[in-house]
């Protein structure tokens, strides 16, 4: 984090230059009988020491009266059990005097990409043509209509347990593999899916999502969907008929033993490459 927050000593210098040549594009502002906007001064913004942004707040006038305020955040420690690291310093007079784009941007980058950080979640899954604007921490409208509604603690602790849950599930495609969680392999119930170790949170919303045989059915159709495409091309295929066998309902998810879902029967020999 050191590459990325400036040093003090360099922010004291920078400040003295910034503030500088704000004072002179101000005057050079008021002999033209203009005032000093945003526009004017892009170049500086979030620089000095307090930020430049401070002077185009909305209570830049209040904050002017404002005296002691340093002193009084040190005393607040007498008064709150809180530890509050940042006690020195207060957004609203000195601006945000560290930013972390550039760290953000850095790690983004060094992970390969967001495109190669999503193949370890489910985006693909979730048929969105581009990721942004998809936020997956985000509150659903669900949990904004309990959040102030009157509830038991069972509640309120199911409640604050769906982000935790919602956070599991997307990234399960990373968190959910052998040579990441250490343990037993074990298949979920009615479903093809392969558990290694014991993660609840994440077994409870994959049995949730595949409840009531879904698995299954989701076998049957694409079964279906096969045949549907197979008898639209007959011809082309040399196709006499098109066969659907029926389906074991543990099919889908028994991995030890299979059959043909379909079978095919020729108009004459198929030549194999």
């Amino acid at each position: 984090l050191n590459r990325f927050i400036c040093d003090w000593s360099l922010e004291i210098k920078s400040s003295q230059k910034v503030w500088a040549e704000y004072l002179k594009r101000r005057i050079q502002k008021k002999l033209e009988n203009k005032l000093i906007s945003i526009e004017n001064l892009e170049d500086l913004w979030d620089k000095g020491v307090p930020r430049i942004n401070t002077l185009f707040q909305k209570d830049r006038n209040t904050l002017a009266f404002d005296h002691g305020w340093r002193v009084r955040l040190e005393f607040k420690k007498y008064q709150q059990v809180k530890n509050n690291p940042f006690w020195w310093t207060n957004p609203r007079h000195d601006g945000k005097l560290w930013d972390l784009k550039k760290y953000r941007t850095a790690v983004i980058r060094n992970n390969g990409g967001v495109e190669n950080i999503l193949e370890h979640t489910l985006f693909k899954g979730t048929y969105f043509p581009s990721w942004e604007g998809l936020f997956w921490e985000k509150n659903s409208g669900f949990e904004e209509f309990f959040y102030n509604k009157k509830l038991t603690n069972a509640q309120r602790s199911g409640l604050n347990q769906i982000p935790n849950r919602r956070f599991t599930l997307w990234w399960s495609p990373t968190i959910n593999r052998g040579n990441v969680y250490i343990g037993f392999q074990v298949q979920l119930d009615l479903t093809g899916i392969f558990m290694h170790g014991k993660i609840p949170t994440l077994k409870i919303s994959l049995i949730q999502i595949f409840r009531a045989h879904l698995w299954q059915k989701i076998h049957e159709s694409v079964c279906i969907s096969y045949c549907k495409v197979l008898d639209q091309n007959l011809d082309s295929l040399l196709i006499h008929t098109v066969q659907k066998e029926q389906i074991h309902p543990r099919k889908s998810y028994k991995m030890n033993s299979s059959c043909a879902d379909i079978v095919l029967f020729s108009k004459k020999k198929w030549e194999l490459p």
